[in-house]
C-alpha cells in the first residue's frame, strides 16, 4: 500500500502545482486585460432648447402654369412636343390646320380690292362733279350726294383693309408656340383633334420657379404672417429648406376650415410640381436633454451612448432620439440629466472597457 500512497501523494503535488501555476497566468491575463485603456472625451447630459414645431403637409406648385389653347377653330395638324419635355419661349407647340383661314384671307383680299375699285370710282366723280359744281352745271344737291358716295367709299376701302389685316393676323394663330421657357406637363389633344377656343390643347410649367402650397388650421393661421419663415422639406431632397410665406388666403375653404397659403423656395433642380412636401412653422421653444451626434453609436443595429461610470468603466445604453439640431439630438428616453458620456473615441469601445479622460 505505501507505493500507491506515495504515487498518490506525488499526483497531488504535481495538481497542485499545476492550478498554482494556471491561476498565476490568469491573474496575469487579467492584469493584462484591465491594463488597456481608451483616451476618450467625455461630456455631461445637458438640457437644450428645441422648438416648437407645428407641422402640416403640402405640395410643390409652379409660379408660372399655362393651359395652352388656340385662338381659333380648326383641326390640329400636329403637335410636335411630347410630355417632360423642355421647351424654349417662342418653340412651337402644336399647329392648326391653315386652309380654312386661307379661304378667309382670299376673301377679305377679294373684298379689299372689291372697295379699292369703288373708291377710285367714287373719286373720279367725285373730282368730275367738284368741276361742275364750280362751273355751276350741277346743283348742290347733286354735288353733296356725289361727296356722299366718295366718303363712304372711303370707309368701305378702310374696312375691308381692316377685315384683310384681320385674317392675314389670324394666320400667325395657326402656330401656337411656347409664352415661356418649361416643361410640357401634359398633353389634352392629339393630331386630327378638332381645337376649339378654349378648350387647352398642351399645359406647360416653368419649373424654375417654384413655391410650396399647403393649407393651415385657423389657430396656425392667425399667427401667421407674410413674411415669415418656414422650414419645408421636399421628398427626394436630402437638405431641408427654409421658404417664406407670401401668399395668405383669409377666406376658409368651405370644405376642410383650412386657410390656403403658399411659400416662395430657394432655387432648386431636379423637383417637379405635386411633390409631396412638410412644412414646419416654429410655434415656440422647450426644453429637453441633448447630446452631441459624436456620441451616438450603433451596435447590432440599435442606437445608443456609451456610460461612464464612477469605477471608470463604460456601458452601452440605448436611447431614443428625438430632434435632430446642427450638431446634437434630442434625446426622449434612455439617459438622466447629468449622466456622463462618451462623445470621442467610441466606435471600438465595448461594455466593461476602462477608459481615461481626457482633450
Amino acid at each position: 500500500m505505501k507505493p500507491f500512497v506515495k504515487a498518490f501523494n506525488v499526483s497531488l503535488l504535481a495538481l497542485a502545482l499545476g492550478l498554482a501555476g494556471c491561476s498565476s497566468d490568469d491573474s496575469k491575463t487579467q492584469t493584462a486585460f484591465e491594463e488597456v485603456q481608451h483616451q476618450v472625451a467625455v461630456e455631461k447630459v445637458v438640457l437644450g432648447t428645441v422648438p416648437l414645431l407645428a407641422t402640416v403637409p403640402g405640395s410643390v406648385v409652379p409660379d408660372q402654369q399655362a393651359r395652352i389653347a388656340s385662338r381659333l377653330m380648326g383641326y390640329i395638324r400636329s403637335i410636335p412636343v411630347e410630355v417632360g419635355q423642355s421647351v424654349k419661349r417662342g418653340d412651337l407647340l402644336f399647329a392648326i390646320d391653315p386652309q380654312d383661314i386661307q379661304s378667309q384671307i382670299s376673301q377679305a383680299k377679294a373684298g379689299f380690292q372689291q372697295a379699292q375699285a369703288a373708291l377710285e370710282n367714287a373719286k373720279a366723280d367725285f373730282d368730275r362733279f367738284s368741276q361742275l359744281f364750280k362751273e355751276e352745271s350741277v346743283s348742290r344737291q347733286q354735288y353733296d350726294g356725289v361727296r356722299l358716295q366718295y366718303s363712304v367709299a372711303q370707309e368701305n376701302l378702310a374696312a375691308a383693309k381692316a377685315g384683310l389685316e384681320q385674317a392675314e393676323a389670324q394666320l400667325n394663330y395657326a402656330n401656337v408656340r411656347a409664352p415661356f421657357d418649361g416643361v410640357v406637363v401634359q398633353k389634352l389633344a392629339v393630331a386630327g383633334d378638332l381645337a376649339a377656343p378654349g378648350n387647352p390643347v398642351v399645359v406647360i410649367e416653368n419649373l424654375k420657379s417654384l413655391s410650396v402650397q399647403t393649407e393651415v388650421s385657423q389657430d396656425l393661421y392667425a399667427v401667421l404672417r407674410v413674411g415669415d419663415k418656414a422650414q419645408v422639406m421636399i421628398d427626394g431632397q436630402s437638405q431641408e429648406l427654409t421658404g417664406e410665406v407670401y401668399s395668405l388666403v383669409s377666406a376658409a375653404n368651405p370644405r376642410t376650415r383650412g386657410h390656403a397659403l403658399k411659400l416662395s423656395l430657394p432655387d432648386i433642380h431636379n423637383v417637379n410640381s405635386g411633390t409631396f412636401a412638410r412644412i414646419s412653422f416654429k410655434r415656440g421653444e422647450r426644453q429637453t436633454m441633448m447630446i452631441p451626434k459624436t456620441a451616438l453609436v450603433t451596435r447590432g443595429g440599435i442606437q445608443g451612448v456609451f456610460v461612464l461610470n464612477e469605477a471608470g468603466l463604460v456601458q452601452f445604453r440605448m436611447v431614443r432620439l428625438g430632434m435632430a439640431l446642427a450638431d446634437r439630438y434630442e434625446v426622449q428616453a434612455g439617459l438622466d440629466l447629468d449622466d456622463v458620456i462618451v462623445v470621442s473615441n467610441n466606435q471600438t469601445l465595448v461594455n466593461g472597457d476602462r477608459v481615461t479622460t481626457g482633450a
